[in-house]
C-alpha cells in the first residue's frame, strides 16, 4: 500500500505551494523526512533494537539504511505521485542510476538535485519510460532542507514536471536562488506543520503506532496497567512496547523515555 497524505497541511498551502512552482514548470511534489546520511546519527531496525545497550549513549538511533517502501505519510500535491513512488521504489529504484544517486549527499554538490533522465538498464528503460508516460513526469528533481534542531534528520522535498529536463533546467537557471528560497520556505512551513505524521521514528515503523499510542498514554500519567486496560493488553506486552522505545530513544528511564519522545515529536 502506497503512503497516504498527510492531513495536517491544508490543501489552501498546497496549492499556493504549486501555484509559486508552476513557473518552474514543477507541477507535482511529495516531502518527507528521512534520515541524513552526513550525520553521524544512525537508524537501527525496531528488531535490532534487542541486543543495543542504552548505556552511555545519549543519541538517538535510527537506522542508516531505513526502508523507504515502509513510509506511512508524506506531504504530497496529489495521491496519484504518491503511487508513482511506491511503484518505483518497489519495480525501479534498484537499477536507477538516478536514484542512487540522489542521497541527502548529493546537496554537497547541487541542492536542488535535477536527476538524469531514463538511466535504466536497456532491458527496463521501456517499462520505466511506460510508467513515467502515465504519471505524466519527464523531470524529477530533489531538494534537501535540515529539519530544525532535529541532529540527523533532513526534509526532502521530490519535485516532478511533464516538461523536458532541458526545458526545467533553463527555467531554474533564469532565477536561481527564487526556487530555493520557495523550497526553504515551505519545507519549513510542512515541518511545522506536519512533523507529528512524517517523523521517520513512526513514519518509517521505528516505533509502531501501538508504542507511540503507549507513550502517549504514560505521558498522560497511565501506568501500565492502566494502559493495559484501556488498550486491551496486558501490562507484560505494555511493558515490552516501553522497553523497546526506551532502547530506540535511548532513554535511562520512564521519565527520560516521554521527555525524549516529546524532545522527538512523537507526542
Amino acid at each position: 500500500m502506497s503512503a497516504q497524505q498527510s492531513g495536517m497541511v491544508c490543501n489552501r498551502i498546497i496549492e499556493s505551494f504549486l501555484e509559486k512552482l508552476a513557473p518552474f514548470g514543477i507541477k507535482r511534489f511529495y516531502y518527507c523526512i528521512i534520515p541524513d546520511e552526513l550525520s553521524n546519527v544512525c537508524i537501527v531496525t525496531d528488531d535490532q533494537a534487542n541486543i543495543l545497550n542504552s548505556d552511555g549513549n545519549e543519541e538517538l538511533h535510527i537506522a542508516k539504511m531505513i526502508d523507504l517502501k515502509k513510509m506511512r505519510f508524506a506531504v504530497a500535491s496529489d495521491p496519484e505521485i504518491l503511487k508513482f513512488r511506491e511503484e518505483f521504489l518497489h519495480r525501479f529504484a534498484r537499477n536507477d542510476e538516478g536514484y542512487q544517486l540522489s542521497g541527502p549527499s548529493i546537496r554537497k554538490k547541487y541542492n536542488p538535485y535535477i536527476w538524469p533522465e531514463n538511466t535504466m538498464p536497456e532491458r527496463r528503460k521501456r517499462s520505466f519510460e511506460q510508467l513515467l508516460n502515465l504519471y505524466q513526469i519527464r523531470t524529477r528533481i530533489s531538494f534537501y532542507h535540515p529539519v530544525k534542531d532535529k541532529k540527523g534528520w533532513i526534509g526532502i522535498c521530490n519535485l516532478f514536471s511533464s516538461d523536458k529536463r532541458g526545458q526545467v533546467i533553463d527555467n531554474i537557471s533564469s532565477t536561481p536562488d527564487e526556487l530555493e528560497t520557495l523550497l526553504r520556505e515551505f519545507a519549513e512551513t510542512f515541518n511545522a506543520l506536519a512533523f507529528k505524521t512524517i517523523n521517520p521514528i513512526s513514519n518509517f515503523r521505528v516505533l509502531s503506532p501501538t508504542c507511540v499510542e503507549i507513550l502517549s498514554l504514560v505521558a498522560q500519567g497511565c501506568s501500565s496497567e492502566e494502559v493495559g486496560k484501556q488498550l486491551y493488553m496486558s501490562e507484560r506486552g505494555v511493558n515490552y512496547h516501553l522497553d523497546r522505545a526506551r532502547v530506540i530513544l535511548t532513554a535511562r528511564n520512564r521519565t527520560n523515555l516521554v521527555s525524549k519522545a516529546y524532545q522527538s515529536g512523537l507526542l
